[in-house]
């Protein structure tokens, strides 16, 4: 098989099922028909619920999540009986927007909860006996958990003795056969929860099973009566909120998710909060989710990753314009912080792969003294990016007690390959998604640690690229690009969609004034057509770089995205590029 400059092999789909006729009379258009194919759609109905997802047809009644209406119950009893209410929150952006979330509304309907998002560094993930320890000294008679708080059988346990109820609001896989004993548990991966129709309810971030809770509350709240002397708040006012979480846990959009992030960007109304930062990148308006997912996200992320996530949640929760700009110009500092920190470590660990030949393993593991525990978990999706298989990265103390992240490709679930850890008594404890996990482990454990990963990381994983069209150097880019945009907004689930050029002469290199990019323009074999090009941060990708510049009289193919562009016309993102076989 032919690899790539990016040492990937590219797939290109020859056929399609007998839907192909049906979807593209759906959808009016071949092209737009092979895309949805490419995706996994299979039906037309499917199909139709994605083309036609709005919020009114996307929200399923609250009431069908297990548990909705008991944690609705339990937070009206402690309004009603002036109880006091702790939220506990987690320090990424999911669990800051979903803290905020609940947050915002109880104040808007006259209630002021407390609130605590651990601490990464000094209270660890979700609940625990730290942040427990908050909620007794609040005396909280109820402890509303989100984004965390479906694997605390024990640590809830332990809180109900202090005399505190749990409500979970939750969305991480259900990792034991039981559930801890908490009021609720509201959380559309638990084992006994059934799909609603095309919502995607499973696809859920934390922030979107919040945004259910928040529907299922306000319309209990209306049939008591609660709104007589209260103003009854907007709910969409929060789908920004909603749109960063769903964004920035790259969560698929599908069903709700995509409703409402199309909500979003269509409005086009951000709050204070995202104003603040949005200025600071000079952006007027959001133009794509990955304006949310690149810039606003990450600034949110860094107060958790390097500082106090509280930072980050008073950003969100400001009503003062002078004070949100303070704190917004506060994380974009934490978030260069968290970049200078997060290079070191990534060459740190580089380092250790090239002297130890770890690249030679099926599942790489690096680990360090004193790694800051915020960045591990983008350095472990670096590395597995570049090395295309799952990547641990542990950071160890001084008394031998380390902190885990790790991220995986398809074909690895890490939450069950963490689990099996953990039962083995390998690791103290661990869970995540399929691709995205955490875990703690002591440093005497870091050889049968390693020795599990060769026994359990099995198959070979391929880097594949799936291209979904081949187009010619003479193609309308403006118009290709208009009729794809009907599948926006790409995402998780539905990516932009990969077009080929073949046997193209590169007619213009030059490298962008910053010099972290490259601006090409190729043509035809015969030099007809004019495309624009871009490959960004090329810092990161210096092998193929020298490849592209070594053949840049060859006949090359290259690979890439549509990029819209009122000043110059459609470009082409540079995805990959490769020696085209035919001319060789």
């Amino acid at each position: 098989m032919v690899k790539s400059f990016c040492n990937r092999i590219w797939n290109f789909p020859t056929q399609y099922n007998e839907k192909i006729e049906e979807i593209k009379s759906a959808v009016g258009s071949n092209l737009l028909a092979k895309i949805l194919i490419n995706r996994g759609f299979e039906s037309v109905d499917e199909v139709n619920a994605f083309t036609n997802a709005k919020l009114r047809n996307t929200i399923p009644d609250p009431s069908l999540l297990l548990d909705m209406d008991k944690a609705v119950e339990r937070v009206i009893g402690a309004i009603q009986n002036k109880q006091n209410i702790m939220i506990l929150g987690d320090y990424d952006v999911d669990g800051i927007t979903s803290t905020a979330l609940i947050v915002k509304y109880l104040r808007l309907i006259g209630i002021s909860p407390k609130y605590y998002i651990p601490n990464r560094f000094s209270d660890g993930y979700g609940v625990s006996q730290n942040t427990i320890s908050k909620a007794i000294d609040n005396q909280s008679k109820l402890v509303v958990a989100v984004d965390s708080g479906t694997n605390s059988i024990d640590e809830i346990e332990e809180a109900q003795k202090s005399g505190m109820d749990f409500v979970v609001l939750d969305h991480h896989a259900q990792l034991s056969d039981k559930l801890p004993q908490a009021i609720a548990i509201v959380n559309p991966n638990r084992h006994d929860q059934s799909e609603i129709g095309f919502s995607y309810i499973k696809h859920l971030c934390a922030a979107g099973v919040v945004f259910l809770f928040l529907i299922a509350l306000q319309r209990k709240l209306k049939e008591i009566g609660f709104f007589s002397d209260h103003a009854i708040p907007n709910l969409l006012d929060f789908a920004d909120i909603i749109a960063i979480g769903t964004l920035c846990d790259v969560m698929e959009l599908r069903g709700i998710n995509r409703a409402v992030v199309k909500y979003v960007l269509t409005k086009g109304e951000y709050s204070l909060g995202i104003r603040s930062l949005m200025s600071l990148f000079n952006l007027d308006q959001i133009a794509s989710p990955e304006d949310l997912s690149f810039f606003i996200g990450p600034a949110i992320n860094a107060a958790g990753r390097v500082g106090d996530p509280h930072i980050a949640l008073n950003l969100l929760l400001e009503e003062d314009p002078v004070r949100s700009q303070k704190i917004a110009t506060c994380l974009i500092e934490l978030n260069q912080q968290r970049k200078s920190i997060e290079r070191q470590l990534f060459a740190d660990a580089m380092n250790m792969i090239a002297a130890q030949n770890l690249d030679a393993k099926r599942g790489i593991c690096v680990y360090g003294e004193n790694w800051n525990e915020g960045v591990i978990g983008i350095v472990a999706g670096k590395l597995k990016d570049k090395f295309q298989r799952p990547a641990f990265v542990i950071s160890f103390a001084q008394n031998g007690s380390g902190k885990g992240s790790a991220r995986s490709v398809n074909g690895m679930h890490l939450g069950q390959f963490l689990q099996k850890a953990t039962v083995a008594g390998i690791i103290s404890a661990g869970g995540g998604h399929a691709l995205a996990g955490g875990f703690s482990i002591q440093k005497d454990k870091i050889e049968e640690f390693l020795r599990f990963i060769d026994e359990q990381v099995e198959g070979e994983f391929i880097n594949e690229l799936n291209i979904d069209y081949t187009l010619t150097a003479m193609s309308d880019l403006d118009a290709i690009y208009e009729e794809i945009s009907r599948l926006g907004p790409f995402g998780k689930g539905v990516e932009k969609p990969i077009f080929c050029f073949k046997r193209v002469k590169i007619t213009n290199i030059r490298r962008s004034k910053s010099g972290g990019h490259l601006l090409l323009n190729f043509s035809g074999e015969f030099g007809n057509g004019n495309i624009r090009a871009i490959l960004f941060h090329i810092n990161s990708k210096k092998d193929w770089i020298e490849l592209i510049e070594k053949n840049s009289n060859a006949l090359l193919d290259i690979v890439g995205t549509i990029n819209p562009s009122l000043q110059f016309g459609a470009s082409i993102i540079v995805e990959d590029a490769r020696v085209n076989q035919d001319s060789l």
